[in-house]
């Protein structure tokens, strides 16, 4: 059993086989994908690939049981595994982004309440406005009221002989 590296456009493709005889040949046989990695590799990419090879290897271990360290060193060869400094570097780097990350969410989060409070205020002066505008209307509703009953009564009402009013 080996492990396979081949370059693709994409990155780099780790392949588990194993070797066999048939018929006086080499017969090759695709075993597992192992996962695939960017080139060139960055940190991060390498704490992701190891991650997810550990977690396949353990799928895999009814089928490798004395050839896991083998197989780990091959892969370590090609793709180191990150070194603790590393593993500090992009914690320090994730920590960072998800800092700026929620930093940005609260800004945009604390405009959000200012423009609310905005349309609050212009909401309250529109009401304010408003009221005002309807007691005015209810003092004109009321003259207009008693003009009515005065004419109705055959009384003399100065005014009103224009045009009348309307919406």
């Amino acid at each position: 059993m080996f492990v396979r590296f081949r370059e693709t456009p994409y990155g780099l493709q780790v392949s588990l086989i194993q070797t066999r005889r048939e018929g006086g040949k080499m017969r090759h046989e695709h075993i597992a994908g192992l996962g695939a990695i960017t080139v060139p590799t960055s940190a991060a990419d390498r704490i992701a690939f190891w991650r997810r090879l550990h977690d396949r290897l353990s799928a895999l271990s009814n089928r490798i049981v004395d050839e896991q360290s083998k197989i780990l060193g091959a892969v370590d060869e090609r793709i180191p595994m990150p070194t603790p400094d590393e593993l500090r570097d992009v914690q320090l780097e994730n920590a960072k982004a998800d800092q700026r990350f929620w930093e940005g969410l609260r800004r945009v989060h604390t405009d959000t309440i200012e423009g609310h409070k905005g349309v609050i205020g212009a909401a309250e002066r529109a009401i304010a406005n408003s009221e005002a505008s309807a007691a005015n209307a209810a003092v004109h509703a009321k003259a207009a009221k008693e003009r009515v009953e005065r004419i109705e009564r055959s009384e003399t009402v100065k005014g009103g002989l224009g045009k009348p009013l309307t919406r």
